[in-house]
């Protein structure tokens, strides 16, 4: 089941010059159209910027980071547009969403000293620490080859049962993590072309 893990919120500061320019040589009401269409294509335009850099950064396809961003969602007002772009998509479990390595056989997987590595960035493995103190604070264990397949599990308490599988970033919150400063810099070079462009039409055309 896919997870809303908020919004991405974007530091635009810097494009107030663009943006200004813009305001003095507009009327309120034709600024806050221009305003509108520059967030609505670059809202429109961020699934490709996050399906381009998640992926320098996780072990996660261009498709999949790209999925994650959904339809802008924009309201206008008072001179100002405001911009709200969901991110949603579920978790990958550690060991069939993301690849893993350290495992045993049967009640072995529980008995004998071993750490779950996962694939999950770029830059190294990451070891799932001894136990999961947010999903019983029980030691994360692969029963491999059983039916639990590849994936990680953990208890939820001392007991046998029950069991949970056990899951890493999901792919919305990469763009707001490693991914952050590379996706905002996109986003605000993108835009900074966008209020251009809608400058020089409003040179051209005197709309």
């Amino acid at each position: 089941m896919a997870a809303s893990w908020g919004s991405l919120y974007v530091d635009t500061s810097m494009l107030s010059a663009d943006i200004n320019r813009l305001r003095t040589n507009m009327s309120p009401e034709k600024f806050e159209r221009a305003m509108y269409g520059v967030f609505r294509q670059t809202g429109k335009h961020l699934g490709v910027i996050v399906g381009k850099d998640v992926p320098k950064e996780y072990c996660v396809k261009s498709m999949e980071a790209r999925k994650v961003v959904k339809s802008p969602k924009l309201t206008m007002g008072g001179g100002f547009v405001n911009c709200t772009i969901p991110l949603t998509g579920p978790r990958k479990t550690i060991g069939t969403g993301y690849t893993a390595s350290g495992s045993a056989r049967g009640w072995q997987s529980l008995r004998k000293k071993y750490r779950v590595k996962a694939k999950i960035v770029r830059a190294g493995k990451s070891i799932l620490p001894p136990n999961l103190p947010d999903q019983g604070n029980q030691p994360p264990f692969r029963n491999i080859p059983s039916k639990l397949g590849n994936a990680t599990f953990t208890r939820k308490g001392k007991s046998k049962f029950p069991i949970v599988s056990v899951s890493g970033i999901a792919i919305p919150q990469m763009p707001m993590n490693r991914s952050a400063d590379q996706v905002e810099e996109d986003i605000v070079t993108y835009m900074h072309n966008r209020l251009i462009h809608r400058y020089m039409a409003l040179i051209s055309s005197g709309r």
